[in-house]
């Protein structure tokens, strides 16, 4: 019988959690496969309380991380500790979503039967319609083009995925994950295939999205591709010298080039992982 593993990221927000459990149970009742949940609990101050009863996880696991590192570092983590840790991940499936609900975890049953003709396919789930309010639509949507414009890859999803074990080698290579996962996914394969459907609002609370957070997670997402940054940049810069000689305008936009370029660097050396089989066992406290 064949394994699912679904990674849910997660921070204090266990009631959102509970009914996301709770869906997949019912959702996934006549999958005939064996289903495994493993929660990163992404050091949360609020301990966890199961409110439901589930009748067709075969194990729910949580790792309870340190400290609050962000969603990206825990998906990193869950998935180096089904690589390194769990026994027989031939030809099993593995999946991440969001905790909060707006990943709507129906989708998941329709992405496992999507991949049985899409073999070898890492499936993200692309954004049809959004949920923000205008002006995170306009911020995310510059994002987009922006990420375009500095790296050539239109990465208008997130963390919501399904792929075959058989490719979480190479996933996984370089680390590249750890700082943004879609775009670490994008750089380190390239049998990539889009599923669209609607971001659903938040089960309860408030999305924590906000402009501080867009540009952050901007900046992360592009820095993974640095190396094409700089290329792309310094082309763009060689062109604007050409055309326009002794332009103010070029002058600055080179200089911010330059500064971007800076940024991108020493964001992706501060925030890469150390080196090290056991470093993601380092950032957790205890499974449970």
């Amino acid at each position: 019988m064949k394994k699912v593993y679904i990674i849910l990221p997660t921070y204090n927000d266990w009631k959102s959690l509970n009914k996301v459990l709770k869906i997949l149970d019912i959702s996934l009742k006549k999958q005939n496969k064996e289903i495994y949940i493993i929660v990163v609990n992404d050091g949360s101050s609020i301990k966890f309380k199961k409110t439901q009863k589930f009748t067709n996880f075969k194990r729910i696991t949580i790792l309870n991380l340190k400290r609050n590192s962000g969603s990206q570092k825990a998906i990193y983590i869950g998935l180096k500790f089904i690589q390194n840790k769990i026994k027989n991940l031939d030809k099993s499936i593995i999946s991440i979503l969001d905790s909060d609900g707006e990943d709507d975890p129906r989708i998941v049953k329709k992405l496992i039967n999507f991949l049985d003709k899409k073999k070898n396919f890492f499936i993200f789930v692309s954004r049809r319609n959004r949920t923000e309010n205008m002006f995170l639509k306009f911020l995310n949507n510059l994002r987009l083009y922006l990420t375009w414009i500095l790296t050539g890859k239109f990465i208008n999803f997130g963390n919501f995925s399904l792929f075959p074990s058989t490719i979480l080698k190479k996933i996984i290579l370089k680390d590249d994950i750890y700082l943004a996962f879609s775009s670490g996914v994008v750089k380190n394969y390239k049998k990539i295939i889009l599923y669209p459907a609607d971001k659903n609002k938040r089960f309860y609370g408030t999305s924590k999205v906000n402009w501080n957070f867009l540009f952050l997670h901007s900046m992360k997402i592009i820095s993974v591709f640095r190396n094409i940054v700089f290329l792309r940049s310094f082309v763009i810069s060689m062109i604007l010298m050409i055309i326009n000689k002794n332009s103010v305008i070029d002058f600055i936009i080179i200089i911010l080039f330059l500064l971007l370029n800076f940024f991108l660097f020493f964001l992706n050396w501060f925030s890469k992982p150390k080196k090290g089989f056991n470093f993601y066992i380092k950032n957790i406290l205890r499974v449970q």
